[in-house]
């Protein structure tokens, strides 16, 4: 993660999003192709507004446009930007290897990640094929792991520091291709309680701010590998943020979760034929203070299932409910592997209470 000191207040833009006031680090980068130094605007530890100087005059022709008309909808709420025009066309990202950059592997290995999960593809840009992607991804050496977000028009960079391994590198094209993080989400402190008290002086600004792009799909996402680690920015080397879900753990750099997938096939959904659905699992009734254990049908593993749980009677006090998955042996030649769900519910009321399983399905057809 990136940080300074030195920061500055600009405003951000995202897919479907109005522009937003954020603070930001300002990090200093030296450029390998011109070994100058440029200052960059480093928004959450590794993304990229631009350079401080960009970011700085945009700010300003914001300020001044509010200024200008007060009344104006389109200033004194921002101007809407759609999603579009920051997808990569026909999910196609052209991309080079900076001849500096070390470990080169993580790139390609990063890469082949990414296409075996996704539909998104990835073109190497030579000499030949270069009038055709004037846009591209760069991937190049820098003093920390980092990424603008989404597809910004000619050469945009990538940087990896020698420590960056192969889950950061997959994160980091995770904002490339448009994805913010996941604890950034409007409805984060529903699912994580950030520790203030335990994250450095002058670093809680990485925290403060909610972002929707208006392309957040399901449930919150503990598991993507877009989610900060629960030692994020931390002074002591305690947790700065903590699940609110026993049990659940975040900052994985494994790879991509079900949820982050089911993201980028709602951001590219021209790449997948898709339905979206919703239905009724199952109802039951569990007697007061009970816990009981349901399992599903069996389905797609492909797919992204997000459940819950509601109460169908007057109740006085609270159910939780937790679910995990079973990978079955069994296949089938369009969906492939299956998968089924158990869904483990308890009554932490004194009385019996009436409930139903209730699921929003983003489904495929291979």
């Amino acid at each position: 993660m990136l940080d300074s000191d030195e920061t500055g207040e600009g405003y951000i833009f995202g897919q479907n999003f109005d522009y937003k006031p954020v603070k930001y680090a300002i990090v200093e980068d030296e450029d390998p192709d011109t070994g100058q130094t440029q200052k960059l605007a480093i928004f959450e530890g590794c993304i990229v507004l631009g350079t401080a100087e960009e970011v700085a005059a945009n700010a300003a022709e914001v300020r001044q446009a509010a200024d200008a008309d007060p009344e104006d909808p389109d200033v004194s709420h921002g101007v809407g930007i759609t999603g579009r025009r920051y997808r990569w066309p026909q999910g196609i990202v052209p991309y080079v290897i900076h001849p500096s950059l070390p470990n080169q592997s993580r790139v390609q290995q990063a890469i082949a990640h990414w296409q075996s999960k996704t539909k998104i593809r990835f073109v190497r840009r030579t000499s030949a094929n270069a009038s055709r992607y004037p846009d591209y991804v760069n991937f190049r050496v820098a003093s920390g792991c980092w990424s603008y977000v989404g597809r910004r028009g000619g050469k945009q960079d990538i940087g990896l520091a020698g420590g960056c391994g192969l889950g950061a590198t997959i994160h980091e094209i995770g904002h490339a291709v448009g994805l913010w993080h996941e604890q950034s989400r409007e409805d984060r402190n529903s699912h994580v309680r950030i520790n203030y008290a335990n994250i450095q002086p002058g670093r809680e600004h990485n925290f403060n701010q909610h972002i929707t792009d208006g392309d957040d799909y399901g449930r919150y996402d503990y598991g993507s590998i877009m989610h900060y680690g629960a030692t994020a920015f931390s002074r002591n080397g305690q947790p700065t943020i903590v699940p609110l879900q026993a049990g659940a753990t975040i900052g994985q750099r494994s790879g991509l979760s079900a949820g982050d997938v089911a993201a980028v096939r709602a951001m590219y959904p021209n790449l997948e034929p898709s339905r979206s659905w919703l239905g009724t699992q199952f109802t039951g009734r569990l007697a007061g203070n009970q816990e009981r254990t349901w399992f599903t049908h069996s389905w797609p593993a492909h797919w992204h299932v997000d459940w819950s749980v509601v109460p169908t009677s007057p109740m006085n006090g609270d159910i939780e409910f937790k679910t995990h998955v079973q990978l079955q042996t069994d296949s089938t030649r369009n969906f492939g592997s299956l998968l089924k769900y158990f869904i483990t519910v308890k009554n932490r009321t004194g009385t019996p209470v009436d409930i139903e399983a209730r699921y929003h399905v983003l489904g495929w057809v291979r």
